[in-house]
């Protein structure tokens, strides 16, 4: 069998390296790579029982000098190796896994893992937990300590393998095996604890041990301080007085890692019920923020530790200190780094001094430049105010000269946003004119509140004009988070007042980039401008007063002569439905008395006695029709004036329908027709008018009658709806039907037809659908007119459709209507 030749590292690396890892096959249960892990070294305050034993399992016997990985591979043909053949085949078997205690942390936190029952993880293998490789070592010549540190910091790993080129376990690196064989001492002397210290995860002392596993898999970290929280009193002198303050803070009393959590999982404890306080480990060693890092390296060596606790001068918790933090400085990036920042402090210093003799023809340029610029910004500043006042006396527009002066006073006094307000009540106000520089966000239109304009007014009568900090200045919380959210560092405001004394609104510069100081020329020149933009707005004000008045003259001139035209023709439909009703009136009423007039004189001159019986009966025959129309009229009136109210009664309509139904049976005989009345069994009593009902079923039947063909058909269909009149077969008396039946429905259907087009003037008074009666029966026209108004009488509502030859109307009443 050949001999194994490992390759020749760089001495630290192969230093680093550890060759006996734990190793155990896939099939190995869950609860014997724990007892793997916890058999390493015993941080857990906690008496050890001894490790379980599993066939997939393997255990070494590793030399003690240095710490251990704390995590288990998972390998496949893994063989049994012991002391006597560590040296001769280093090779662990093909690599396909990793636990880790991150990994049991994870899993007691989401529940996979529950040491409430104990038998449920002996049935779990290592293969269903652990996690993939994701980055390894290939043994090679050309790797040495600082590529091992790269990957560390690039994929933030904590367990590095070494793998040969079959990808068969060699070994594993780890940050603490990496600190212990480096020795920079004059790097990590430079450095402090402070530079590189960070917040750790603390818990109180009463937290369970599953709510610290729970946080370090909720925050992914490796362990957790656990503090108490403490109380100080303490004095502080004033002038004349002692204060007297308290102070607290968190006091740490220990650490749990993620190996204690492993030891935890491996004895078998309560998590729920264990407190972090019975498996933290004690006592600390605490360091300093202004120790070296080498103090902790050489802490971190004799305490055989990964992590050290940083504490303030009373005991309070600052932060913690890694083997992470040790390493990142170590990496050749952050050598270099350092390397660099001593260059640039020689660098710093040379130019210190170039500096030095610069500086005073500078400030002698500088004196020069301010006094050009104060000088030209006088200049700008006597333009601005000639210009916006000759602009003012040109328009009366005073939207046009607020924009305008907004835009001029931002363009000379370089302002990020330069603003109008208006008081438009006693306690608010609104932007109404605006100029902003890009980027910043726009305020026009926005409403102050009556707090906040208060607040300023006030700020003006006692001439606060200028703000050159807004956190410096003495602001209520509301202005001040007002200002925040319009991005205003420094403002400058003036009052814009009329009549001496009258707040109009105000003028206001803001600064949104920085604070700034305001001059004093600065406040002048906007309250100049102040005083004119209110000339202007009194100028515009009462030129608007006056184009309101001539604009209200005309409005009202128009809403005359639009009512004047309103009332002509409205009079002009009046007169034309008067002339058409006068003339379709008349000439139904003179149609019956033609006949009339024919009929006596065919009597005078009528030579038989059968002659004059038939001219009589012509003579009576029209004498009916006249007075039909007449009362038909007369009704119709009567109906749409509402004057006089209807009686209602009950009506038993299987007593009443037959006295009014009968008569039309004689009738369609005669002609030919076929009569067919279908009536739901024992019909109920309803609330009605006998005389209103009869009318309106006798106009329908007499309709359908009259524009039915001879041999055609006609059918009256009479059913009660929401109510049943029959309860199992048995008989109701009427007055349950009625109180059963909500509504009952009258359904009157001819074979005839009416086109889609005439269908909504059949209810139109004295209107016949054209050639809808060949037989040249006659009529008022008003049938279907007083059908309409007797059913909206009686709360009901009359339907009609026409459709393959046949007419349907629908009417319904409610058997119970509210009285009138």
């Amino acid at each position: 069998m050949p001999s194994y030749h490992p390759p020749f590292y760089s001495s630290a690396l192969e230093q680093a390296i550890d060759r006996y890892p734990l190793t155990a096959a896939p099939e190995t249960s869950l609860p014997v790579a724990i007892a793997l892990m916890s058999q390493l070294r015993n941080s857990c305050p906690l008496v050890k029982t001894p490790v379980p034993s599993d066939r997939g399992a393997m255990t070494e016997t590793s030399p003690p000098e240095k710490m251990r990985a704390r995590c288990v591979f998972v390998v496949q043909n893994q063989q049994t190796i012991t002391a006597g053949n560590l040296s001769d085949n280093p090779s662990r078997g093909l690599l396909i896994g990793i636990l880790t205690p991150a990994d049991l942390v994870r899993l007691i936190a989401s529940g996979t893992i529950d040491n409430h029952h104990k038998g449920a993880s002996h049935k779990i293998p290592i293969s269903e937990v652990m996690s993939p490789v994701s980055v390894s070592l290939t043994e090679s010549d050309d790797q040495d300590v600082f590529t091992a540190l790269s990957l560390f910091r690039q994929h933030k790993i904590r367990y590095l393998p070494i793998v040969n080129q079959f990808r068969h376990l060699v070994g594993v690196l780890t940050r603490e095996r990496i600190r212990q064989v480096l020795q920079p001492s004059n790097i990590l002397k430079l450095r402090r604890v402070a530079e590189l210290m960070t917040t750790p995860i603390t818990a109180p002392h009463t937290a369970s041990l599953l709510s610290i596993t729970e946080l370090m898999s909720q925050h992914q970290a490796s362990c957790v301080v656990i503090t108490k929280n403490k109380e100080l009193t303490m004095e502080k002198p004033k002038d004349d007085y002692t204060s007297i303050f308290h102070y607290s803070f968190h006091h740490p009393l220990g650490i749990i890692t993620e190996y204690d959590i492993v030891q935890a999982l491996f004895l078998e404890l309560n998590f729920k019920q264990t407190p972090a306080q019975k498996v933290m480990r004690t006592p600390l060693q605490f360091l300093q923020p202004s120790d070296s890092l080498w103090t902790a390296h050489k802490e971190m060596q004799q305490q055989q530790v990964q992590r050290l606790v940083v504490c303030g001068v009373r005991g309070e918790l600052l932060g913690i200190i890694t083997q992470t933090s040790l390493l990142r400085v170590l990496d050749p990036t952050e050598m270099y780094r350092v390397v660099k920042q001593l260059q640039q402090s020689v660098y710093q210093l040379q130019a210190e001094k170039v500096e030095l003799l610069q500086s005073r023809n500078a400030k002698l340029e500088q004196q020069v430049r301010e006094r050009t610029a104060k000088l030209h910004e006088q200049l700008q500043r006597d333009r601005l105010l000639t210009h916006i006042s000759l602009r003012i006396h040109q328009s009366l527009n005073l939207e046009e000269i607020l924009h305008a002066s907004v835009d001029e006073v931002r363009q000379v006094l370089q302002a990020d946003r330069v603003a109008i307000l208006h008081l438009e009540s006693s306690n608010s106000g609104i932007v109404v004119a605006e100029s902003v520089a890009e980027n910043w966000p726009s305020i026009l239109g926005e409403i102050l509140p009556d707090n906040i304009w208060q607040e300023s007014a006030t700020a003006i009568e006692q001439e606060i004009y200028a703000v050159p900090d807004i956190d410096q200045a003495r602001l209520s919380a509301e202005k001040y988070a007002r200002f925040q959210q319009a991005q205003i560092k420094a403002y400058l405001i003036v009052p814009i007042l009329q009549d001496g004394n009258n707040l109009w609104g105000m003028m206001c510069v803001h600064q949104c980039s920085k604070s700034r100081q305001w001059q004093p020329s600065e406040v002048d020149l906007l309250q100049q401008l102040a005083t004119q933009i209110a000339i202007a707005i009194q100028q515009a004000q009462l030129y608007q007063q006056v184009q309101n008045l001539n604009t209200d003259l005309e409005r009202q001139v128009q809403e005359r002569t639009a009512e004047l035209q309103q009332k002509v023709h409205e009079l002009q439909h009046l007169n034309v439905l008067k002339d058409e009703f006068l003339s379709t009136v008349s000439h139904e009423l003179r149609t019956p008395l033609a006949n009339i007039k024919m009929a006596i004189h065919m009597l005078r001159i009528s030579p038989t006695l059968d002659r004059r019986q038939i001219y009589l009966e012509i003579l009576e025959t029209e004498c009916t029709r006249e007075t039909d129309l007449i009362n038909d009229l007369l009704d119709l009136q009567r109906l749409e004036a509402a004057t006089c109210p209807i009686d209602l009664e009950p009506v038993n309509l299987e007593v009443w329908l037959p006295t009014i139904i009968d008569p039309f049976y004689t009738r369609a005989h005669n002609r030919h027709q076929h009569l067919r009345v279908e009536c739901d069994r024992h019909l109920p009593t309803i609330c009605s008018n006998r005389a209103s009902l009869g009318r309106i079923l006798a106009e329908l039947l007499n309709n359908a009658c009259k524009y039915t063909a001879n041999d055609g058909e006609i059918s009256l269909r009479v059913e009660c709806k929401k109510g049943d009149c029959e309860d199992g077969g048995q008989r109701k008396n009427p007055r349950q039907a009625s109180a059963i039946a909500a509504e009952i429905e009258f359904t009157l259907s001819n074979q005839s037809s009416i086109s889609i087009q005439e269908l909504p003037r059949i209810f139109e008074k004295f209107y016949r659908v054209p050639n809808a009666d060949p037989w040249k029966q006659g009529g008022t026209g008003l049938g279907l007119a007083l059908v309409q108004k007797l059913v909206e009488q009686l709360q009901g509502k009359i339907e009609v459709e026409s459709s393959n030859g046949w007419t349907n109307f629908t009417v319904t009443f409610p058997t119970n209507p509210d009285g009138n």
